[in-house]
């Protein structure tokens, strides 16, 4: 496993990333899944695989808000637990010791993507 880092955040793509670091990480959030842009990815998967799945830029520009205002500018603390299209798949820290996927689900921004929530071991949310 990967050692820890920390990432301050200096821009966010939507509600589950990829969240880009100052030092060129790009992080997909662990565990979640958010409204993707129509623009950035088709819609072509099967509801039944990804039933939370949603492509809306309303509710995607809606979550990427969100998350930026969770994130950007400040420094997370990012455990990696994989990767995935190049970007490093991490259960991240808010400077104030939330879990940022549990605050993303909080807030509206994203929802548990279950699969992913076992396979990366994220715990419950408080």
């Amino acid at each position: 496993m990967m050692p820890p880092f920390v990432c301050e955040v200096v821009r966010v793509h939507d509600g589950d990333g990829p969240l880009w670091c100052r030092t060129g990480e790009k992080i997909r959030v662990a565990g979640i899944q958010a409204p993707d842009f129509t623009s950035a990815e088709p819609c072509h998967r099967p509801a039944a695989r990804r039933a939370a799945y949603t492509c809306d830029d309303v509710a995607a520009e809606r979550a990427r808000l969100i998350v930026s205002r969770l994130t950007l500018n400040r420094r997370l603390t990012c455990q990696p637990v994989g990767t995935s299209y190049k970007r490093i798949v991490a259960r991240c820290t808010l400077p104030d010791g939330r879990s940022l996927s549990c605050a993303a689900i909080a807030a509206g921004a994203a929802v548990r993507w279950d699969r992913y929530w076992r396979q990366y071991h994220m715990g419950e949310c408080r």
